[in-house]
């Protein structure tokens, strides 16, 4: 499949961070301090995956067995969504971490400036943790945009790279655009075949 460098048209808006907090999320149980459980999509990429939820990709097993991996957005509807919720101020996925369990695992952006990857479980690398937070677009007339989306340092934006493998087939896996994201072999903000687009809180 040849791939070219794309751009997706993302709406003009303005990023609003919300308290980091979550309170912020829908479905919040002031009791349980907790807000879930929901999906998330991919939202604003003027693809056809626009509007599909996120599968995890395992990778193998370190240390005590537990798993680590990525959520992605695979190239046809998924028949079962990753839940999340939020709960101790923290992205959380329902994930099978094996040795551990169907668990409730915090779910971050991780990686160097150029590959922040949308995932869960990391070896512990050198590379940052980016926390993720919620966060409203507000459009150029003032006016929020229905739902929350997630995002980090005030950056909403992420790449979307198509890949296809025996162990997931073909998916995208979505990496946080933050200040130095460019290819650092070309210098473009985007490689190639990669998309931009949104996270949305799916209520």
């Amino acid at each position: 499949m040849f791939l070219t460098w794309t751009a997706s048209a993302l709406p003009n808006v303005t990023v609003q961070p919300l308290v980091d907090s979550c309170a912020s999320y829908p479905n919040y149980d002031e009791s349980t301090g907790q807000a879930g459980p929901w999906s998330a999509i991919a939202d604003s990429t003027d693809t056809d995956v626009d509007g599909f939820g996120f599968v995890p990709l395992y990778a193998s097993p370190v240390g005590n067995g537990a798993r680590w991996g990525f959520l992605t957005i695979p190239t046809t509807p998924p028949s079962k969504e990753v839940n999340m919720r939020c709960a101790n101020g923290a992205l959380q996925g329902q994930l099978d971490m094996r040795s551990l369990g169907i668990i409730w695992q915090d779910l971050v952006a991780a990686g160097t400036s150029n590959e922040a990857v949308f995932g869960f479980g990391f070896p512990d690398l050198p590379d940052p943790n980016h926390h993720l937070e919620p966060y409203a677009h507000v459009d150029v007339d003032g006016v929020r945009q229905p739902g929350v989306f997630l995002g980090s340092e005030n950056i909403t934006t992420w790449g979307f790279n198509y890949q296809n493998n025996k162990e997931g087939g073909e998916y995208y896996f979505l990496r946080l655009l933050t200040p130095g994201s460019e290819n650092p072999a070309t210098g473009r903000p985007l490689n190639d075949g990669e998309f931009t687009g949104f996270i949305k809180i799916r209520a």
